[in-house]
């Protein structure tokens, strides 16, 4: 990039990408994953970016920045565009849609780097831990904005934010680490190349 910026472009998809079938069965609570609605909303962005098979675009300020990076094919679109250091503007959405008369949920939202195989590398927040219920037919809205702040080894590319519904017992051990894991879901966003100061 030709600005001194030190910058963060976080590109956050509007639709959410499910995340592997792993993940959702891990806690074994299919049914309930009909039970309950989240929605991730992404707002306040500086621009766009755009990825497909010929790599990640930057557009910004006019400007447009390409990096020769690929990832798998549910990873292309087009994201909303952030800067390291300012708020990502994230709301989380749920509803119990029913028969249960109230959930009691645990909500976890964690972020990581994306790596061009489609897994996760260094964590980019600690992750925040919500507990609440939710009557029959009711929402509850929950403000996940954050700052993300440039780490070593947060490589430009895409990142992954995540969202889980988890029970609010405890438990888990080798080859269930999650057992009280009801669904997750995920919102992309991604960093150009961070230039230091």
């Amino acid at each position: 990039m030709t600005k001194k910026l030190a910058l963060f472009v976080l590109a956050v998809s509007v639709s959410l990408i499910p995340v592997s079938q792993a993940l959702s069965k891990q806690g074994k609570h299919i049914g309930e994953q009909k039970m309950l609605d989240v929605v991730i909303e992404f707002s306040n962005s500086f621009g766009k970016t755009v990825t497909n098979a010929d790599g990640v675009f930057y557009h910004f300020s006019g400007y447009v920045s390409r990096e020769n990076k690929v990832y798998p094919s549910q990873y292309w679109g087009e994201f909303p565009l952030y800067f390291f250091g300012t708020k990502t503007g994230i709301t989380v959405t749920i509803t119990n849609k029913g028969p249960q008369a109230k959930a009691k949920l645990r909500i976890k939202t964690e972020s990581y780097v994306l790596n061009t195989d489609g897994s996760s590398g260094i964590a980019l927040m600690e992750p925040k831990v919500i507990d609440l219920e939710i009557p029959r037919g009711e929402t509850k809205t929950i403000d996940a904005s954050f700052v993300v702040e440039y780490i070593p080894g947060a490589d430009s590319g895409l990142d992954r934010f995540l969202v889980k519904v988890l029970h609010m017992n405890k438990g888990g051990g080798k080859g269930n680490m999650e057992p009280a894991l009801i669904m997750s879901k995920e919102g992309i966003f991604c960093p150009p190349e961070y230039a230091l100061k």
